[in-house]
């Protein structure tokens, strides 16, 4: 049981779609000051809701990907708008194997503002990993490039793959 619990701790290849999404919400007032804020008046930071489907393939040859689920909340940088934060939930439950993970997905963003934008950064996360009546928690960590696309002002559409190690699982 040992070396399975290992092997499920090390699935490293993940592959998220987001293929329904609920568009950027209304801006919300803060408070906190920013770097583009000018004699204290408030600035608005733009954010997003979307649902995620996708797969997790695990380490090597042999392994087949499997279907995830999850959410996503994505809003704008507070120093630089040319980043954009995304906190992601995932579900993933497939063979007796059951990971639920939470991450922080901060992206740089080319072509800001444009129908089609590209991104790219690091992941940091969570992870909670059943097997059986086995489970433990492992910290995740990676990189991923993302696109995403603006249908209207209110609905966009994207995609994220990403690349992710663990920590092991004892």
């Amino acid at each position: 049981q040992g070396k399975n619990m290992k092997k499920t701790a090390l699935l490293s290849v993940l592959a998220s779609t987001l293929i329904m999404a609920a568009g950027d919400l209304d801006p919300v007032e803060s408070t906190v000051p920013s770097l583009n804020s000018i004699d204290g008046v408030e600035s608005s930071i733009p954010m997003g809701f979307a649902l995620l489907g996708g797969a997790l393939k695990g380490e090597g040859d042999n392994t087949d990907s499997n279907a995830l689920y999850g959410a996503e909340f994505s809003f704008e940088c507070l120093f630089s708008s040319d980043v954009r934060s995304q906190l992601q939930f995932t579900h993933y439950d497939e063979d007796g194997i059951k990971r639920l993970q939470l991450s922080a997905n901060p992206h740089y963003i080319f072509n800001r503002g444009d129908t089609v934008e590209f991104g790219f950064g690091p992941h940091l996360g969570a992870a909670k990993v059943e097997i059986g009546s086995e489970d433990d928690t492992v910290f995740t960590y990676g990189l991923g490039a993302s696109v995403r696309s603006s249908i209207s002002e209110n609905f966009f559409v994207g995609a994220e793959a990403r690349y992710e190690w663990t920590t092991d699982a004892e």
